[in-house]
Order: structure tokens, then sequence, then C-alpha cells
């Protein structure tokens, strides 16, 4: 492979600029530019001189040396520590490009590090995962990936799986002599035992998908219930139009924020009601669909313009349309409500005033994401990817399981159970394509 070199660190002036160099002949790609340096000791901050092909001298830098196999990518890697000078940034990268080295695509030093077999694909994904990590959730479950927890268990499914599918194919060799290697009912339990298993796999993908992109709060109920007012205390600017008049949102308005240990994605919503106009039924439309993908809702309740009836009307519905997602109830504007006993048929919900008690709802939403989303298992599917090849095992699973009780013949059963082993080895780079490796790791940033 060729010498492939980047800057590592983001682009703009700043105290220091990182350069990464990776190749079997990274030094020399570089030796040319440290005429100074006579001694490369691996894995030591070097103090030195970084010359252009002109003899002039470019920066004062320090340099690291990571012979491999023991380096990042299993190459020679060199990162060399410039001050974070645009210029000096781009003149050393046009040098060592000069020297032999080619410009890094995106995640090519982790693709390498996978092809040399640092690092299997979900490791590989968690790297990426732990870039993008915005919250201490995501944090940890990214750092959680990179021990390879998933891809241990996997690895122990594939094997278990391999045994039994080698026999199978024994059979096929002697399919003339009408034997059995393969155990019928140890086979039914294995795979029933699979099933199970990826089973489990597949229902953490709802947490894990949302500890890494945000948790979708919605926020619902009928117009001017105080929702865009709720919105814009959450994010602390004046994100969303606030008005008396009622229907003001018309389509969703989504935004991101942290508390505690989570990532957020708050989506203010159009009230619902009967539409008066075809925007503002699109809009109603819009907000129900929400509710049904969403993880949290906070059902806002005016009681100065909605009567009990109404409100319980409408909690039933969304209850019904929304019966995964976890409902917190807040009355707003309590503090204008004449009336009495209101809250008796909303128990547990929030009592605010005109102004809305965030802090109340934010303690609340912590109490809630701390119970249900702490995310404490150590296998977790946060990769849409993963849950993809996932779903194809299951099926191919249950196609073997159902071949094998409508006793048809072992050839088709070796088929779906070769299908199963690609899946899962799918997930852990053990089976790869070339169009998958372009997927996954384009989406690195260069120098990574």
């Amino acid at each position: 492979m060729k010498t492939i070199v980047a800057l590592s660190t983001p682009t703009g002036p700043g105290a220091i600029g990182l350069i990464r160099i990776s190749g079997s002949d990274s030094r020399s790609a570089v030796s040319s530019h440290f005429p100074d340096l006579k001694v490369w000791a691996p894995r030591k901050a070097i103090l030195s001189k970084f010359y252009e092909s002109n003899g002039n001298v470019l920066d004062e830098v320090i340099l690291l040396y990571f012979p491999g196999p023991n380096s990042y990518t299993g190459e020679d890697v060199i990162e060399i520590n410039f001050h974070g000078s645009y210029y000096i940034l781009e003149s050393a990268i046009k040098e060592l490009i000069s020297s032999g080295a080619v410009l890094a695509k995106a995640g090519e030093f982790t693709q390498r590090a996978f092809l040399n077999g640092k690092l299997d694909l979900v490791q590989a994904e968690a790297v990426g995962d732990l870039i993008a990590s915005e919250s201490r959730s995501a944090h940890d479950l990214a750092m959680k990936q990179m021990k390879g927890s998933i891809s241990l268990r996997l690895q122990q499914l594939r094997q278990q799986l391999i045994d039994f599918a080698a026999l199978i194919e024994l059979e096929l060799d002697f399919v003339e002599e009408d034997v059995e290697f393969a155990q019928r009912p140890a086979l039914f339990k294995l795979l029933s035992d699979l099933k199970s298993e990826i089973k489990k796999m597949l229902n953490t993908f709802n947490l894990g998908n949302a500890i890494k992109n945000g948790i979708p709060l919605i926020l619902a109920g009928a117009p001017n219930a105080g929702k865009s007012t709720l919105l814009n205390r959450f994010l602390g600017e004046n994100r969303a139009i606030v008005t008396n008049v009622a229907g003001t949102t018309r389509d969703s308005i989504e935004e991101r924020f942290r508390l505690g240990d989570h990532l957020f994605r708050i989506v203010d919503t159009a009230g619902l009601r009967k539409g008066k106009d075809e925007i503002e039924k699109l809009g109603i439309e819009r907000s129900w669909k929400l509710m049904l993908e969403g993880q949290i809702i906070l059902f806002l309740i005016d009681p100065t313009s909605c009567s009990t009836e109404e409100a319980l009307v409408l909690e039933t519905e969304i209850i019904s349309r929304s019966p995964k997602a976890s409902l917190l109830k807040v009355l707003t504007k309590y503090d204008l409500w004449n009336g009495v006993d209101y809250h008796k048929d909303f128990p547990n919900s929030l009592h605010t005033g005109s102004n809305i008690d965030l802090k109340n709802i934010q303690l609340k939403l912590l109490s809630l994401t701390n119970d249900e989303w702490n995310g404490s298992s150590d296998i977790l599917i946060a990769n849409v990817r993963h849950a993809e090849a996932l779903s194809s095992a299951l099926n191919s699973l249950i196609k073997a399981e159902d071949g094998l009780n409508d006793g048809i013949s072992g050839e088709f059963i070796a088929y779906e159970l070769k299908d199963t082993l690609e899946s899962l080895g799918s997930i852990t780079g053990e089976v790869v394509a070339d169009d998958l490796l372009s997927s996954v790791f384009g989406r690195f940033c260069i120098g990574k």
C-alpha cells in the first residue's frame, strides 16, 4: 500500500496541528525533511526541525514514530505536531506528497487498521461513533463497542452455527448413503437458541440508536398549549414563534440539546385539532407520525382553554397511537386556572405556570431517562447496518427451521445456514465486500 498523509486535527488556526503519515515506507517519505534527526526512537516525543525541500526550516515540531505492527494502522505511523498555522500545515502536506506520500481518503487510516487486523468492523465503526459522540451516554456506548463485546458474542454465535453447517455439508457428500451427521433435535435447539439471542439483540436497537443519535422528545397537545414556549425554554433561545393565536406552528421544528448524560432531539409539533385548511391538516398528520416514532412524549395541557373531557380524549388517542412511548403530562398556565380539581383527572402530571417550570420538567426527564435509558447492557445495537444484518440472519434462521419442520432437503437447509453466517459475518467484517468498506469508512473524517 502507498504511504498516506493527512491532517488529523480540524482545519483553521490553532495551537497545534497534527499531520499523520502511515505506510510501510513512511520513514522514506519523511526522513528527507528531518536531516538533523539521527535516531528514530519509537514511541518517544522528539523535538526537531521540519525542513522544506529548498532547505528552509518550515517549523520546529514534535515527532512521534510508531513502528508497525505496533501502531494504530498496523503499519509504520509517524505523527508530526506542527504549530497550527494554515500556511504551515498546507506547506508541510505538499512537501510530504512531493516526497512520495499520497493524500489519504476519508477514514483510510482506520480502514487500514481493519484490513491489518487491528480492529474488526464493529470496532472500526465505533471509532467513528466515538468521534461523533455528543453526550456521555453516546460516548460510553461507543467505548463499549470498541472493547469488542458485540464482536465476541457474534463470533460465538457464528462458531456454533459453523459446526452444524459443516455437518450438513458433509451429509450432502453422502446423500446416496442416507446418513445423518447433524442430529436434528440438537439443530432445532440451536436454531431456537440463536433466534432468541438475535431477537434480544434487535430489541436493544431503539435504545442504542436513541442514545447514539438523540432520544426523540415530542412536544404534543392542542393548539396554544405552550409547546413552542417550552421548546424555546429548553433551547434557551427564541427558536419558535410564540403568539396568542392558536395554530401558529404549522410544521414540526426539531432541535437538539443535552440534559444530564443524554442527547435529546426535541420536536415541536403542530397543535392537535381538526385542521382548518390543507396546510394545517398536513402539519397535524405529521404530528401524529412523529409521535408514533417518538420515545418520550410531553403532552401539554392548557386547562384554561381545554376541558377535562377534551384533554382525556386527546390523551387516550395519543396513548393508542404511540403505545411504546413514555408519556409525561404537563399542565401549563396552571396559575391562570380558576377551576378546581382539574389535576385529579391527570395523576402524576406536572403543574406549571404561565412561564413553565422548566426545572421540574428537566428533573422528571432525568428521572425517566436514568430509569429507562441508562444503557447498562454491554450489548446494545446502535448501528442501522448491524440491525439490518441481524434481521437478515433472523429471517434465514426462520427459513431453516421451517425447512426442518417440512423435511426438505439438507441442501436447502445448508443454503439458509450459509446466508445466516454471511449476515452475521458482515457485521464484524469476517465476510465483507469492497462497496461495504467504502460505505462504512467514507463517513469518517479525513485523517482518521
